[in-house]
């Protein structure tokens, strides 16, 4: 049997683990394009999968580490999964819906073909009375970047915040698409209808209430010719103001390949406490080796020293040993988590896991950063 789309074929042998669960089932796929092999891209080759409850019953290599928690209290584990945000990257929003506002420390771009799709977590309370269709007002959201003031007394090379006085960065006018209720958060989907600067010249990374660079990046988007893009280049455009932690995701394939990614779209929402989101492309090997709900996976939040590696798992999957050792030894924070939920967004999955174990290694390194992307580049340098 053949489909058009690897997610169609991933949709037909998942239909048959769950009406038969005592059965294995296995794939090869290659994606069709138009380049002659060997010249095809190594991205349109996908590795055999298996899909079987029972295989995926048991947690992976990747998913546990000897180092997490070690001698920890009931409490301390606790509140070592509630800070584990505290060793990343921050950003503030301002979530607007029928009349009232919610403050939001998560917001990302989804899948921007055909639609525009970005995706929030926040508390399912808030959007209770939503509507999902466009046409009514209820279906309508404003989600605004803010940018805190430098403090003026700071005395430190990093300035510290006003977090009182914030001026918007990015504003984007929204759609509600689809809102998933888990766990007690909601997981929302939305289209973006229009995108706006706000009044703030600069948007820079937040990393534990300072600003991690000294000198303020401004932003690339000519105010001029904003108005003049289509909206999927708007989007992509503003998206890319954004300051977002690098993280690598890994885990192990049922054939017993350890796989990673590279990922802007890691977020560790507040509402979701105890859980961590991410996206991955339809088209990656990672996704084609990727378990479903009760799968194992690891999340490392990277610093400065990992440069190389968050380059390397941009266009690679199979993750060598030694760059194993340096994720563990090197990143901010890992956190070994297991898929809660998943839900397919265009040519995106997206990934809600539950954090099972969190650890943040020795740093031998004074004033080791979390590694931020911005402005379509790294930045290493405070």
């Amino acid at each position: 049997m053949t489909f058009d789309r690897l997610p169609q074929a991933v949709a037909f042998l998942q239909q048959l683990v769950d009406s038969h669960p005592d059965t294995v089932y296995g794939y090869c796929a290659m994606d069709r394009t138009e380049a002659t092999w060997p010249d095809a891209p190594a991205k349109s080759l996908y590795s055999a999968n298996i899909f079987s409850p029972a295989l995926r019953s048991e947690p992976n290599s990747t998913s546990t580490s000897s180092g997490d928690e070690k001698g920890l209290s009931a409490a301390e584990r606790q509140q070592a999964v509630a800070d584990i945000g505290h060793h990343t990257v921050t950003n503030y929003y301002r979530c607007t819906f029928d009349g009232a506002e919610i403050e939001l420390d998560n917001f990302r771009g989804c899948s921007m073909q055909p639609e525009q799709v970005v995706l929030f977590v926040t508390d399912d309370e808030f959007f209770k009375r939503a509507s999902l269709v466009a046409e009514d007002p209820l279906n309508q959201v404003r989600v605004e970047l803010l940018a805190p003031r430098p403090s003026t007394s700071s005395s430190s090379s990093s300035s510290s915040l006003m977090l009182d006085e914030r001026k918007t960065g990015v504003t984007t006018d929204l759609s509600l698409k689809n809102i998933s209720v888990v766990g007690g958060c909601a997981v929302v989907q939305a289209v973006v209808t229009a995108v706006s600067l706000g009044e703030a010249e600069f948007v820079q990374a937040i990393y534990r209430d300072t600003y991690l660079a000294k000198r303020a990046v401004a932003l690339d988007v000519p105010r001029s010719k904003l108005p003049f893009y289509p909206l999927d280049k708007q989007t992509k455009t503003l998206l890319r103001q954004i300051p977002s932690a690098m993280w690598v995701v890994s885990t192990s394939a049922a054939h017993g390949e350890d796989l990673a990614m590279t990922a802007t779209s890691v977020t560790v929402p507040a509402a979701a406490r105890g859980m961590i989101c991410f996206n991955v492309g339809h088209s990656s090997a990672f996704y084609a080796g990727l378990g479903g709900v009760g799968a194992g996976v690891r999340l490392f939040a990277l610093s400065t020293r990992q440069k190389d590696i968050a380059e390397r798992y941009v266009t690679r999957a199979a993750l060598g040993k030694e760059d194993r050792t340096r994720l563990e030894e090197e990143c901010m924070v890992a956190a070994s988590c297991t898929i809660e939920h998943t839900e397919d967004v265009q040519d995106h999955h997206i990934v809600l896991t539950k954090i099972d174990g969190v650890k943040v290694p020795e740093k031998d390194e004074e004033g080791l950063m979390p590694l931020v992307w911005q402005h379509g580049k790294l930045i290493t340098e405070s």
